[in-house]
């Protein structure tokens, strides 16, 4: 292989959800880096929402393929198109997917989105990028360094899990961070 995959190790997605104001600015560049087109997302800021007026609090979750280490996303595929990566990235062969989209409705958070032909598309992890010692572009681009891509010991900030991330059984490859006592309720808005 030209350009080997990095190995995940024990990295992580870390999200701190204390410092993400909503910008959006991870989902542009994102959107940017893989060329998409206007209507396919492989990165999305969902926003939370608790208290009422005059007191509403925002919070803001950053979403994208975690690169599970349990997929939901393979099994169901009857090509084996999508699959872990022995150095732990779920990946899309387009040359045996059959569009099927049985992946994207197995994905708990519905981080694989499909082309204009049914294909499925995802993050990938910005793997080249990674390949020459850089962070993926969301964490690059992110104004209030509330992204990261480390082991959760890593983060120089006091935090703690965010108590109300299920991640479903999957070991999926993300930590959300919220200060003591902050953990997003209430209903998502997009």
């Amino acid at each position: 292989m030209d350009n080997p995959l990095p190995a995940i190790g024990d990295r992580v997605f870390i999200v701190d959800m204390a410092r993400c104001v909503g910008c959006f600015t991870c989902a542009v560049a994102c959107k940017d880096r893989a060329d998409l087109p206007d209507e396919l997302d492989w990165l999305r800021v969902e926003t939370h929402v608790t208290g009422t007026y005059p007191q509403p609090t925002l919070a803001f979750r950053v979403v994208h393929c975690f690169h599970c280490v349990a997929p939901a996303c393979a099994a169901p595929c009857p090509s084996r198109a999508i699959h872990a990566t022995e150095e732990g990235w779920v990946t899309i062969d387009r040359e045996l997917c059959v569009a099927c989209g049985a992946c994207a409705t197995a994905c708990p958070w519905a981080a694989i989105a499909l082309d204009a032909e049914g294909v499925p598309t995802k993050c990938d992890g910005c793997v080249d990028e990674l390949a020459l010692g850089w962070d993926p572009t969301c964490v690059r681009a992110c104004p209030m360094r509330a992204l990261a891509w480390a082991e959760p010991h890593e983060l120089a900030r006091p935090r703690r899990a965010d108590p109300t991330w299920d991640g479903a059984g999957l070991a999926p490859r993300v930590y959300y961070a919220v200060r003591e006592g902050d953990a997003p309720k209430g209903e998502t808005d997009g």
